[in-house]
C-alpha cells in the first residue's frame, strides 16, 4: 500500500481497526410466537422471534423454521418501549448483537443457546393500521 507524504502509518491502523470494530451485527426479522415479557426484574424484554426460510431440494420446496431468543435493554428506551409492547403474531424487525452461551443439559449433553440483545427494535404497521391515515375513497353509485 502507498502513503501519500502527509499520511501516517498509525492512522491506516486506527482506521482499520474502527473498520472491524463492530463485526458483530446481526439483523432478524419475522414474527412474535409470544408475547414480549418482562424479565431480570423489568430490565429486559424478552421476545420470541420466528422466521421461515426455505430452499430447493431438486424439483422439491422445503421450509425450515428459526427461532431466535431476543433481549431489549431497559437502557436503551425506544427500543424497549417498542419491544414491550409487542404481541404473538406480530411482524419486527430487530438489529443487535449476538451472544453465545454454551451448557450442560440434564442428560449430559453439550449445548449452546444464542441470545440476541438488540438495540434497534421495529414494527411493522399492519395494512388495516396503515390505511387508518389515508384519505377515504369515493363510493361507487
Amino acid at each position: 500500500m502507498s502513503q501519500t507524504p502527509n499520511q501516517n502509518p498509525n492512522t491506516d491502523q486506527q482506521e482499520e481497526a474502527q473498520l472491524y470494530r463492530d463485526t458483530n451485527i446481526s439483523m432478524k426479522s419475522g414474527r412474535l410466537v409470544k408475547d414480549a415479557e418482562l424479565v431480570s426484574d423489568g430490565k429486559f424484554v424478552r421476545i420470541r422471534l420466528a422466521n421461515n426460510k426455505q430452499y430447493a431440494v431438486g424439483d422439491e420446496i422445503k421450509d425450515i423454521t428459526n427461532y431466535f431468543t431476543i433481549l431489549v435493554s431497559q437502557n436503551l428506551k425506544d427500543a424497549f418501549e417498542t419491544a414491550r409492547d409487542l404481541k404473538k403474531g406480530e411482524w419486527t424487525y430487530i438489529k443487535g448483537e449476538d451472544s453465545s452461551k454454551s451448557f450442560d443439559t440434564a442428560e449430559g449433553y453439550k449445548q449452546t443457546a444464542i441470545t440476541t440483545y438488540a438495540y434497534k427494535v421495529t414494527r411493522r404497521a399492519e395494512k388495516a393500521e396503515q390505511v387508518q391515515g389515508s384519505a377515504p375513497t369515493a363510493q361507487p353509485v
